[in-house]
């Protein structure tokens, strides 16, 4: 009687929270982003600038295409998923096209973004663009068109959501970068609201050390808070090895990741693997499993 009490329990928590927010569906990372826990504010990236901080482009030329995908499997699956309804899907596949321009006065590009994670499925069409504010600073805008699609257990199982993003990056000096992000300000999607500060330093010529601290500012911000942290090093002129580490607790997620990248003058690859494990009793990963996102993208630089 006692196991068929915790059954219930279990079943009818994972129900309860993939109604909820949708937090079945996480943010969409890339194979950068992976390998540092989601840090990188104040980072000056191409690609990321669509998901993140679209301030970030107004500091590049050129273009730019990438195509990031990663998976989700899990470890240390717990001996309950095999007795109850509550299985966890071998599908879980996320993808990503980005493609960036700055040869213009403002700067930016488009993303197209498709998310399948815990039976519920995403997809995402960003456009996002760039000016700079004197000659170190710059303030940028993402428009989201977001369509979610609720697993046939729901009633209303497609969601439209028009979500925007505004960001600001400021460099102080040659080793030292600040930026601020604003997301979803207009409170279309629930519960993704948030406000996110970051900075990048340089500590030497080949190690950076990369920080971002942030928060549901809807909410008790000393209750919904959000931190990561980041290393960069340089091993050779073209070859990266990053690691970081986060803890969420708007998502109720924490966890590492690392991962290593060779950038060249017109192409990259880039892998990367996270590892998170969820907090809270509004999760639906159970105690001591973990979920385990491998990434692979590439870059082409014209």
């Amino acid at each position: 009687m006692k196991k068929v009490i915790i059954l219930a329990v279990l079943t009818l928590v994972g129900q309860t929270s993939w109604a909820s927010n949708h937090k079945q569906i996480r943010d969409f990372q890339t194979s950068r982003f992976i390998s540092t826990g989601g840090a990188g504010v104040a980072s000056i990236l191409s690609t990321e600038a669509a998901i993140l901080n679209p301030a970030a482009s107004a500091f590049f030329d050129g273009s730019s295409f990438s195509y990031q995908s990663y998976r989700t499997t899990l470890q240390k699956k717990h001996d309950l998923r095999d007795t109850t309804p509550d299985k966890f899907p071998g599908n879980n596949q996320n993808q990503g096209i980005f493609l960036s321009d700055h040869s213009g006065p403002v700067k930016g590009g488009v993303a197209y973004l498709q998310q399948d994670e815990n039976n519920f499925e995403r997809q995402r069409m960003v456009l996002h663009g760039a000016a700079p504010m004197g000659t170190d600073s710059a303030l940028g805008v993402s428009y989201n068109y977001v369509r979610d699609q609720l697993p046939r257990k729901f009633s209303k199982r497609n969601q439209v959501h028009h979500m925007a993003t505004i960001g600001t990056t400021h460099i102080i000096d040659e080793d030292t970068i600040l930026g601020i992000v604003v997301l979803d300000p207009t409170r279309t999607i629930r519960g993704s609201e948030r406000a996110i500060a970051g900075f990048q330093y340089n500590i030497a010529d080949r190690f950076m050390i990369i920080g971002d601290i942030g928060a549901q500012y809807t909410k008790d911000v000393s209750k919904k808070y959000l931190w990561r942290a980041a290393v960069q090093l340089n091993i050779f002129s073209d070859f990266f090895f990053r690691a970081g580490q986060f803890y969420d607790n708007v998502t109720e997620f924490k966890g590492t990741g690392w991962g290593a990248s060779w950038i060249g003058p017109r192409f990259g690859v880039e892998f990367a693997q996270k590892f998170s494990e969820q907090f809270g009793r509004d999760g639906y990963i159970y105690e001591n499993e973990k979920l385990v996102d491998t990434s692979l993208s590439l870059i082409l630089k014209f």
